[in-house]
């Protein structure tokens, strides 16, 4: 119960700086902003925003994982993911559009990760302060994103019902890589998932019985 407290209150406080953030963005005031959140960097892992920009996604969750006291790790990247997309979404207003890309990024494979962790735990979606991955991606138009990337993009796609999605971010993948093997056995499974569910959650994911199965024989031929 103390634990649950405890980090009810992390998260409440957390989603008021993000809150602040946002707010004096809003507000156009945005070399404010970016101090506010270069305090809130330091504060939650201790290194500043730009020096944190300048990480892999790897080491970024290796100090995530160092700050965690209390096993709300998923809860801390969310929050890193959701300072990296405020300074994203600033340098973007200001004009500095070579910022945006980097921080973007980095904060899209932050919250797959913690997303793909999921094992049940409340999902991310509902804290207030997670960036919404379809803004990072907005973001990130016309940046050719990492394959890795795009591979945790298709199995959340998959499990979250996104069926269509999914099947797009595959054949991107296979576009890059036509015959790797692991590709091809992921798609083959893929589908094979399912088209082991109903018509109906098939329609609903975008990916309509007949289609998927034309799809899988495409990808067999």
């Amino acid at each position: 119960m103390y634990r649950d407290d405890y980090i009810l209150r992390m998260i409440r406080r957390l989603g008021q700086t993000i809150a602040y953030i946002a707010g004096l963005r809003k507000a156009g005031q945005y070399p404010l902003a970016l101090m506010a959140a270069d305090d809130a960097m330091r504060n939650a892992l201790g290194v500043g925003s730009d020096a944190l920009a300048a990480r892999s996604d790897r080491e970024i969750l290796a100090l995530i994982r160092f700050a965690d006291r209390d096993g709300s790790w998923r809860e801390l990247t969310a929050y890193v993911a959701a300072i990296l997309h405020a300074e994203a979404s600033i340098y973007q207003a200001q004009g500095d559009s070579q910022l945006v890309p980097p921080r973007a990024l980095l904060a899209l494979q932050l919250l797959l990760e913690a997303e793909l962790a999921d094992s049940g735990d409340a999902p991310l979606t509902g804290l207030d302060f997670t960036p919404p991955r379809a803004h990072l991606l907005e973001l990130l138009h016309g940046y050719s994103l990492p394959a890795r990337t795009r591979a945790a993009l298709f199995q959340l796609y998959e499990r979250e019902g996104a069926f269509a999605q999914a099947e797009d971010t595959l054949f991107e993948l296979l576009a890059e890589a036509p015959g790797d093997a692991a590709l091809l056995a992921a798609g083959s499974a893929f589908y094979a998932r399912i088209l082991a569910l109903d018509d109906a959650t098939l329609t609903a994911g975008g990916l309509p019985r007949p289609e998927a199965e034309s799809a899988l024989a495409e990808l067999k031929s």
